[in-house]
């Protein structure tokens, strides 16, 4: 194991707090077990750790980031997203099967949401080929996560969101009664709205009656009249 791995485990475990173990179980349905260290703890501990002890180097991410996935405690993969994320703007389209691979292991919208909302998208931002070369596929997999990762995958898009794509991806699954489905596609249109509110409403508007209520709402929250 790397030794940046061990030093993590050894010191994340020192740290357990299991009062708080029980509230983060409890808030993420108990998908998962947890040693009760929150966002501030664990980012201040990983600085301490990388202060003595060196990160894991490009060429070791993959293998480093299968290994802390694997592991029960949830904060494990939390680490893993965060090496994900340190290392964005190394990360290729080639790196997004890898990533897809992810998503169904250990799935709750804390992990898929910044696997395809925040890194996926991070490198769909660099290179926008890469969204049909590697995402169109997952628009109608048999996994409602990795539906969800085609949906949002355009968050960090702005104004130069694929709207084609993003229209490919929302119509197969706007009468799913899945709530993350339902979630995601408001959540996307409502990015989108940002940069073009006026595409929203006409969207909204053309499918009123197949879209959810819920997906409207967000759709439209913040958009003014």
């Amino acid at each position: 194991m790397h030794p940046w791995v061990i030093e993590v485990e050894k010191v994340f475990r020192q740290n357990s707090n299991p009062e708080y173990a029980k509230q983060m179980a409890a808030y993420m349905k108990y998908n998962f077990p947890y040693l009760g260290i929150n966002t501030p703890l664990r980012k201040t501990l990983l600085t301490k750790i990388k202060s003595h002890t060196p990160e894991p180097e490009l060429s070791q991410l993959k293998e480093v980031v299968l290994v802390l996935w694997a592991m029960n405690d949830r904060e494990f993969q939390y680490v893993a997203l965060y090496l994900l994320q340190q290392n964005l703007s190394k990360l290729t389209p080639s790196d997004i099967p890898f990533l897809l691979e992810l998503i169904p292991q250990k799935s709750w919208w804390d992990s898929v949401d910044t696997i395809a909302g925040s890194i996926i998208s991070g490198i769909v931002k660099k290179q926008p080929l890469a969204l049909n070369t590697y995402l169109a596929d997952c628009i109608l997999n048999e996994n409602f996560w990795i539906n969800r990762t085609a949906i949002i995958a355009q968050l960090k898009l702005h104004q130069k969101t694929d709207v084609q794509f993003l229209t490919a991806a929302i119509l197969p699954h706007m009468d799913n009664k899945e709530f993350f489905l339902r979630k995601a596609i408001g959540w996307s249109l409502r990015q989108y709205a940002k940069s073009n509110p006026q595409w929203v409403i006409d969207f909204v508007h053309t499918y009123q009656d197949q879209l959810s209520g819920l997906s409207k709402r967000e759709a439209l929250k913040h958009i003014k009249f």
